[in-house]
């Protein structure tokens, strides 16, 4: 089971714009439908190979939690794979491993999800097992024990005992104060120490219900023939009403906050965080003429352009050109019910202190907004994000994937086919505006990260 961390942390506007919106299916073939309970339906008929893939998605995620009771959403995607009252412990893996099938699951900030690829002829099957744990997880406390386990050795590697994850996680806790996007998907360790049965079989009870689920089925399938499979196993699952989510709203930043961390670690290295603009429900249409379209789009943009693996100007500048830097990536989202974020990540070469290699990032990032950049690199980026949404076709992994992020966010299905016309019309004048009212010192939250000592 995984869990995805606070930031895609990739230098390609293509993994983290592309990757988090609906690109790569064909609007003629995919419908969809609200049942009668409230449960939202999705079908993508693609009959390329003879394989489905099913994801179930529960519209509740870390951003959802309170505190002291944080990460309660991932050790319940873990009881998940446990018992039902028709299924013994792990038997639901077990049949899709019988299968030849694959399967998985994740929390997010938005989300959790639930995923199995398998043959056709399996359809029904998939969607009985999870139409079951669904509406019939059984709560033992021995199972949940154990699961709390797991997840805190999860921490362990991913956080407590990893440098790259503790700065993460302290970045995020500093730069923002009142969103619950400062606290990690994972929870924090005492939390999870502390969380009981209780608290999970309240969060399944309040949020796995019908009117809070969606779910993707993609693949060689007959319309017709999922929706009455679906109406059989999900017909009779009650509608409840949902609790009422507080806005949480992040307060303005008022000066730039830095912290120091120190961890044992082979390098130091230095990452900085600015509020970015965001698409969420409340956005609007997704079109050129909307600002916060726009700006996200700008911004997603001069990503690239500053942090590209192989064209990037900070990459071409500061890593092969004066290699006063080892590393530099740049991260952010862009489609989110919680605030946004645009994230620098930089790992100094031997000689190179974090502060000189902070200052001449600085002096890049400024440079590129003073001087127009050439117009091949804003088309190189249009021409890129065109073909991968043709590449993202091949895959029904990816198209699920597009659809969750989208749906999952309160946005339209054909949002992803918009916001390539957005970037289009994208230009110079648009991603200096944006990149200067989002990259200013005084709205940062800079992590210095130094290798402890050896006692």
């Amino acid at each position: 089971m995984r869990v995805n961390f606070f930031i895609k942390k990739a230098p390609l506007f293509l993994t983290f714009v592309i990757s988090s919106t609906c690109l790569g299916f064909s609007e003629r073939n995919t419908s969809q439908q609200i049942l009668e309970n409230g449960l939202r339906l999705i079908i993508i008929e693609d009959h390329s190979a003879p394989t489905v893939v099913q994801m179930t998605i529960v519209q509740a995620g870390s951003i959802d939690e309170v505190n002291g009771k944080t990460g309660v959403a991932h050790v319940l995607e873990h009881m998940m794979f446990k018992r039902t009252e028709t299924r013994k412990e792990g038997e639901f893996s077990k049949i899709i491993n019988r299968l030849g099938g694959i399967e998985n699951a994740f929390t997010s900030k938005e989300i959790t999800g639930y995923h199995q690829q398998v043959h056709k002829n399996n359809l029904e099957t998939i969607i009985k097992l999870e139409a079951d744990r669904m509406q019939n997880l059984i709560f033992n406390n021995n199972d949940f024990e154990k699961e709390k386990k797991v997840v805190l050795q999860e921490r362990l590697l991913r956080t407590d005992d990893n440098p790259k994850g503790m700065a993460y996680e302290a970045l995020f806790a500093q730069a923002f104060l009142a969103s619950p996007v400062r606290r990690p998907i994972i929870g924090w360790r005492d939390d999870i120490n502390n969380l009981t049965i209780n608290d999970a079989e309240q969060w399944y009870k309040k949020w796995y219900v019908p009117n809070n689920i969606t779910v993707i089925i993609a693949g060689a399938v007959e319309t017709k023939q999922v929706e009455k499979l679906i109406k059989k196993y999900y017909g009779s699952f009650t509608k409840v009403s949902l609790p009422s989510r507080k806005p949480q709203k992040e307060p303005p930043q008022t000066g730039q906050r830095r912290i120091r961390l120190s961890a044992p670690a082979e390098n130091k290295f230095i990452l900085k965080l600015w509020k970015a603009p965001v698409i969420s429900p409340r956005s609007g249409e997704m079109t050129y003429e909307n600002e916060v379209i726009r700006n996200v789009i700008a911004m997603a943009v001069l990503g690239t352009i500053l942090g590209d693996e192989d064209t990037g100007v900070l990459v071409k500048n500061l890593v092969r050109g004066s290699r006063k830097a080892a590393s530099i990536s740049i991260g952010s989202s862009w489609m989110s019910r919680g605030p946004g974020y645009f994230v620098l990540d930089a790992t100094p070469a031997r000689g190179t202190s974090l502060i000189e290699l902070e200052s001449e990032i600085e002096n890049e990032i400024k440079s590129l907004l003073r001087n127009k950049f050439p117009d091949n690199d804003l088309r190189r980026v249009k021409r890129q994000a065109k073909a991968d949404q043709i590449f993202q076709k091949d895959s029904l992994m990816s198209q699920v994937r597009e659809i969750s992020t989208v749906v999952s966010n309160g946005r339209e299905l054909n949002d992803g086919k918009k916001w390539l016309k957005v970037l289009d019309k994208i230009t110079f004048e648009d991603i200096v505006s944006v990149g200067e009212a989002v990259i200013q010192e005084e709205k940062s939250t800079v992590l210095e990260f130094y290798p402890a000592r050896a006692n």
